[in-house]
């Protein structure tokens, strides 16, 4: 379990949303004394944290042309 002090959360906090995106857990320390415990979630509204479609904007090019929703259809469901 990766532990930060409350000044890394402050000066830090996209570590830590990466680290939680990971999967990983973070132990908060304050003047050298445990504090807290951030867990990720496992899943946002019923929708698993790892699953690709949730994942997909940020798997996707910034150039790209975007994809119509017929196309995504596709994708998705096949056809």
């Amino acid at each position: 379990m990766k532990t930060i002090s409350t000044w890394q959360l402050r000066s830090q906090t996209r570590s830590l949303v990466r680290t939680l995106e990971n999967g990983k857990a973070v132990s908060l320390i304050h003047r050298g004394h445990r504090l807290a415990q951030i867990w990720p979630l496992k899943s946002i509204n019923g929708v698993r944290a790892d699953d690709p479609l949730y994942r997909f904007p940020r798997l996707a090019e910034k150039m790209a042309k975007p994809l119509t929703d017929r196309e995504i259809d596709r994708l998705v469901y096949g056809g």
